[in-house]
């Protein structure tokens, strides 16, 4: 594969995607996503419906903190976690991508929808009277993927949990505090997002020259 720009990398794993669609059937969507995109991440999706998604939806929040806690340096896969996504749960798991210089370029994501398999173990617990756990965690994975079909979806989530992290509403906000708050989301890569200087600013109900004086602390 040498010799391949990224996206041209990227398109040689859609044999692959499809191989596994074909394999896990119509209950498993499997997608290809570039980060070097974000707000319109994915190149190939099959049976986006049960997500909700389709091609030229954004990145989630679980591969903005892959991509800012550098988890693809050591491994070359997050297996077997939990997403949620258009009323449905997922037992989810990606694949990092890389280029010959060890660099994530994207990913090849396999989400199965567990609502099928849940209600027929309910039924079986049911029927020989035994009472199971929740689906177990991937211990190398702490935050809940979510699925987004658009940007704004994807920005008010992260804005929230940015805001839920100072745990005070923004109108009682220090300057100090909506600083935090920029500094979070900034971490997070919030701001390689279209349009999130101007959701930010609407959020902490300050101007958007405000947010790039914030964000200058850090750039």
């Amino acid at each position: 594969m040498k010799n391949l720009n990224n996206r041209e990398l990227l398109k040689k794993y859609i044999p692959v995607a499809k191989f596994i669609s074909e394999i896990l059937g119509d209950n498993c969507e499997v997608v290809i996503q570039d980060i070097t995109t974000p707000n319109n991440s994915i190149i190939f999706i099959k049976n986006g419906h049960l997500t909700g998604r389709n091609i030229g939806s954004p990145l989630t929040n679980l591969v903005f903190n892959i991509i800012q806690n550098k988890t693809y340096t050591n491994k070359n896969y997050a297996a077997n976690y939990k997403a949620v996504g258009n009323f449905k749960t997922f037992k989810s798991s990606s694949y990092f991508i890389k280029n010959d210089d060890n660099k994530i370029i994207g990913l090849l994501c396999v989400n199965i929808d567990v609502e099928p398999y849940n209600k027929v173990k309910d039924l079986m617990d049911k029927l020989s009277f035994v009472s199971n756990t929740d689906v177990s965690e991937n211990e190398n994975i702490k935050t809940q993927e979510q699925f987004y079909d658009n940007v704004d979806d994807l920005l008010c989530t992260m804005i929230n949990e940015a805001i839920s992290e100072i745990n005070i509403l923004p109108e009682r906000m220090s300057a100090n505090e909506k600083i935090c708050v920029v500094k979070y989301l900034y971490d997070k890569g919030a701001f390689n997002l279209k349009g999130a200087v101007v959701k930010v600013a609407k959020a902490l109900l300050v101007s958007e020259p405000t947010i790039y004086r914030y964000l200058n602390k850090y750039m």
